[in-house]
């Protein structure tokens, strides 16, 4: 019976990799769009993490607005990475059962 089990527990194992690796394949075709300065810019992140563009408004890219414009950009950046992650929690959650805070 113990090898029996054992056996259950790896096909278990098997059967959860494939959905992570499924679920690793949906994020990577899932979109996060995050807009900031009223649409001024605008981040398109993959579930995956990796930034599939990056648009600034012309108004913004004046050497008087650098400062402005970095701050704005490094804070539109990191709700997109945030919210991306979440997505990514989110799918993983619903694949494992188990919460995995700050993927």
């Amino acid at each position: 019976m113990k090898g029996r089990a054992m056996f259950d527990k790896m096909k278990q194992l098997f059967e959860l990799q494939g959905k992570m690796k499924a679920v690793k394949k949906e994020l990577e075709s899932s979109i996060v769009e995050v807009e900031s300065n009223n649409g001024q810019i605008k981040i398109v992140i993959s579930g995956d993490q990796k930034i599939k563009s990056l648009e600034i408004a012309d108004a913004l890219i004046v050497k008087e607005n650098k400062t402005d414009l970095c701050r704005d950009l490094a804070s539109c950046f990191n709700e997109a990475v945030r919210k991306s992650q979440n997505l990514a929690a989110s799918k993983m959650k619903e694949v494992s059962g188990i919460n995995i805070p700050g993927l």
